[in-house]
């Protein structure tokens, strides 16, 4: 059962990341920023700043720590959206078609 909380808290960080992506993607390109809730913590330069942040701001709890990057798209044709780089959407539409 806690599996399933995790993966659900995990699941709404990566929406909460994919809704605000194109006003973080206007500022932030290339940063990297922390989801453990409905807004991002900051944003850093490095995975290793945002993961010492997190950490320090939310202990050992389920963070989402993502690089804010055109490479992440939201591809739902078939049903819940799934996170893919943008590079093999074209491919994965072939398949699919």
């Amino acid at each position: 059962m806690e599996d399933k909380k995790v993966r659900s808290e995990l699941e709404s960080y990566i929406d909460f990341y994919m809704n605000l992506l194109p006003d973080m993607l206007k500022q932030h390109e290339g940063k990297w920023t922390v989801f453990a809730g409905k807004e991002p913590l900051g944003f850093w330069n490095s995975l290793g700043e945002a993961a010492e942040a997190a950490y320090k701001a939310y202990g050992n709890v389920p963070m989402l720590i993502r690089e804010i990057s055109q490479e992440y798209i939201k591809y739902s044709k078939y049903g819940k959206p799934i996170i893919i780089p943008a590079k093999y959407l074209e491919d994965l539409e072939d398949k699919l078609n």
